[in-house]
């Protein structure tokens, strides 16, 4: 099994609203996606960022089935895309590690989530000892991001280590002990004799569903054409230069990845306070972007014009529809 954490930066100024938007569609995630178990999301406590821990009954439903779902593709992806009206979050990752059991016995609480890039091996085997000592935690566990399975970002990490409190209480007296002191920063392994080339801690409330309503069955993959729909909100005075921008490098991208520009709308001049972009591709199907979405990153058109658009954008949606 595999348990992953997926850091998500938020961007300045997103209102705790579409915060807790994105947190609730999180950590609805293993109610729509088979092999998805023990989906929790919550904010820091110390940064404006959200921890979205889960797991996967194996790698490849992590791989499979997790990166092509419709919930994946559709709820998920407005609000990490960078190229979706929607997105809230910036320079996002994911780390995780495998384990033969990752039975969650505390389904709620407090969680700490220490992210490591370990000097040696021998630093790593004294980790792992520290993670087997069950002083005033609820939960403990240290692995290695040995995953064969990763994005283009590749390995932020070496190691995980995810410890889980009962409350506040508990998570305050860990913290207390010389073991909580000396694992909270670089310097305090150190003088554990234990090197870590980096360390990152974010703690969060999470809480998980009831294990009959996670996973559901797989279901055979759709693969009828789709309509992806980009509705884009600016200030009047930027819509040209959004189309502009559409036009020069968003639909060139599009367009050489097999998708067909179907329409393009703009409100009225003078109409409104703001100006409104709706623009709709045909897609052969959800696989189909899952592949053009693999692409985006390393791509030039793509990346101008999240560079260069994106900051014109106010607001909107993207959607994936079925012609009916």
């Amino acid at each position: 099994m595999i348990r992953r954490f997926y850091i998500l930066p938020l961007n300045p100024g997103v209102p705790d609203a579409n915060v807790q938007e994105m947190i609730a569609v999180l950590s609805a995630a293993d109610r729509f996606i088979p092999g998805l178990l023990d989906s929790s999301a919550g904010v820091d406590f110390d940064s404006r960022t959200v921890i979205w821990e889960n797991t996967f009954v194996d790698e490849a439903s992590y791989s499979g089935p997790y990166m092509v779902h419709p919930y994946h593709i559709g709820a998920i992806d407005n609000y990490v895309m960078p190229d979706s009206p929607e997105c809230i979050t910036d320079n996002t990752y994911a780390t995780r590690y495998t384990t033969p059991d990752a039975t969650q016995e505390v389904r709620g609480g407090i969680r700490r989530v220490l992210l490591l890039n370990t000097s040696t091996g021998a630093d790593a085997s004294a980790i792992e000892a520290l993670a087997a000592q069950p002083q005033e935690k609820a939960a403990s566990v240290f692995g290695a991001d040995d995953v064969g399975w990763v994005s283009a970002k590749g390995r932020a990490w070496t190691h995980v280590w995810e410890q889980a409190f009962t409350d506040m209480a508990q998570l305050e007296r860990y913290l207390g002990t010389g073991d909580g002191t000396a694992c909270s920063s670089v310097e305090g392994f150190a003088s554990l004799g234990i090197g870590l080339g980096s360390l990152k801690i974010f703690t969060c409330p999470f809480q998980l569903s009831p294990a009959e309503h996670q996973s559901p069955p797989e279901t055979p993959p759709d693969t009828a054409p789709v309509l992806y729909t980009i509705t884009a909100r600016t200030a009047a005075a930027d819509a040209d230069a959004y189309v502009e921008l559409l036009e020069r490098c968003y639909d060139p991208f599009m367009a050489d990845n097999g998708t067909a520009l179907l329409e393009r709308w703009r409100t009225v001049d003078q109409g409104y306070l703001e100006a409104e972009v709706h623009s709709t591709w045909q897609i052969d199907s959800l696989a189909a972007y899952s592949d053009l979405r693999a692409k985006t990153i390393a791509d030039p058109q793509w990346t101008v014009f999240v560079k260069d658009a994106m900051p014109l954008v106010q607001g909107g949606s993207r959607r994936f529809h079925r012609a009916v």
